[in-house]
């Protein structure tokens, strides 16, 4: 039995070399262009690159210290949620009172269930 004879290559391989040559340099420039935003970058933030061997101080001017160590906001939320949960006086001459969060709550549907209206 006999075979066809092969087909013709499609794709000159001048041309797949040139794709490559052409991939190749487009890499170099995308990388000499990310290393010169980077030059401009840090000459205009005023600081110089630290050594690869440790971690700057500052990356890119944005504060890199650990988020647990200088979580702000923890005490006065704690604080904030024993208010919510406590009873004390918040004006003793008007006579209003501080009352748990849970029993204001009670409260407030209480009345509107009533019909009261608004406290």
């Amino acid at each position: 039995m006999k075979h066809p004879p092969q087909e013709a290559d499609i794709i000159p391989g001048r041309s797949v070399a040139a794709t490559g040559v052409g991939v190749i340099v487009a890499i170099v420039l995308g990388a000499l262009a990310a290393y010169g935003i980077d030059a401009c970058r840090t000459h205009e933030l005023g600081y110089e690159a630290a050594p690869h061997e440790s971690m700057p101080a500052e990356v890119n001017a944005m504060e890199t210290t650990v988020f647990t160590s200088e979580a702000q906001g923890i005490e006065s939320h704690e604080r904030a949620e024993q208010v919510l949960a406590s009873y004390g006086w918040v004006d003793r001459d008007k006579q209003l009172v501080r009352v748990p969060i849970e029993v204001a709550f009670e409260l407030l549907l209480a009345r509107q269930y009533d019909g009261g209206g608004a406290p």
